[in-house]
């Protein structure tokens, strides 16, 4: 099952994304994929009953090598003649992915992080931090461990491997001991579980490890 969704998706990170839909967890799916990418996308929607929205602009992403990681992307027209992501919104509901599409063009991102299944203590502080973000990496490394105390700390949180597709997360958690984030990535590990045993114990090995940061090393257990 999670084999069949990366090849559809792309990656463990959206097709895990899209099996918490499937099972009830995740109540929108918000990802960006480009054109040549979207047909057989509809064709697994249509086949399970899931709505699809588009957005009606589409990201270039920057400061990125071509095939490397980025979170940072600028807004710009569908037919704007760069190579750009148009952002998807999948849902079993209509409404709901509607309203996600509305709300991300809105910049209402308490509401949309809210239909994205995130805790609202992380909504708050991707907010606080927003501006100050998008003028650096766009990762929210230093307000995360700003506000979280100590260096050790559950492999729940570790959101540090995402780049290597190794995660449980896909939201910033407001702290590396976010009880909101640890329980959602607990229950995303039940998931992974329940229809790949050994791809949640390569999860777990991966994001127990230590992490050398500007200001000294944490550690994940």
């Amino acid at each position: 099952m999670i084999n069949r969704l990366v090849d559809i998706f792309g990656n463990k990170t959206k097709a895990l994304e899209v099996l918490y839909l499937l099972e009830g967890v995740k109540p929108v799916v918000r990802h960006g994929f480009y054109e040549h990418e979207l047909p057989k996308i509809e064709s697994f929607c249509e086949a399970n009953n899931l709505v699809i929205e588009k957005s009606l602009y589409k990201v270039v992403i920057v400061d990125a090598e071509e095939g490397e990681y980025s979170n940072k992307g600028i807004k710009v027209k569908t037919d704007d003649p760069r190579q750009g992501m148009l952002f998807i919104y999948i849902s079993k509901d209509k409404a709901k992915a509607e309203l996600a599409s509305r709300y991300e063009s809105e910049g209402n991102h308490k509401e949309l992080g809210l239909l994205l299944g995130y805790p609202l203590c992380c909504i708050d502080f991707f907010i606080k931090h927003k501006n100050e973000q998008s003028m650096a990496n766009n990762d929210y490394v230093e307000p995360i461990l700003s506000n979280s105390e100590g260096d050790m700390f559950q492999f729940y949180t570790n959101v540090f491997k995402k780049q290597f597709d190794v995660t449980l997360l896909n939201h910033f958690p407001c702290s590396l001991d976010c009880e909101g984030s640890i329980d959602l990535a607990q229950t995303h590990l039940d998931i992974i579980r329940k229809y790949d045993p050994p791809l949640a114990e390569y999860l777990i090995q991966r994001l127990k490890c230590k992490v050398n940061m500007e200001k000294g090393v944490i550690e994940f257990y």
